[in-house]
């Protein structure tokens, strides 16, 4: 889980199935040594994992993402020059079942658009 490790969420709505979300990267996390020194970026891998971890906010229900018919990573995240991101998800739900698409942006860069994504929920 990344949260309140790699980011923090300083706000958050799940209304009519859409979730708004700003969160705050943690510049000096120990992945961005490694992915790149030098050159941190958030990688992509990251991102998906916080769009599935908001998801799974907003439901209250472990997920698990089995298809993704669009994923575009658009713009490269650096820490340091953009701490603060928004996610903006849609998503409807069906029994055991989430389908969702997702943006995440700051003010004025989009650096990743997902569409049709499919989740289904985790029975522990």
């Amino acid at each position: 889980m990344l949260h309140d490790n790699l980011y923090k969420i300083d706000a958050f709505t799940n209304v009519d199935g859409k979730i708004e979300a700003s969160l705050t990267i943690d510049a000096a996390h120990k992945i961005f040594e490694g992915h790149f020194p030098g050159q941190p970026v958030l990688p992509g891998v990251c991102m998906m994992q916080i769009f599935k971890e908001l998801l799974e906010k907003a439901n209250g229900q472990k997920l698990f993402m089995y298809q993704a018919d669009s994923s575009k990573f658009l713009s490269m995240v650096d820490p340091h020059q953009t701490r603060r991101l928004n996610f903006v998800i849609d998503y409807t739900s069906t029994e055991g079942y989430i389908k969702a698409n997702g943006i995440l942006k700051s003010e004025d860069v989009t650096f990743l658009k997902l569409s049709n994504c499919s989740f289904k929920v985790e029975i522990n």
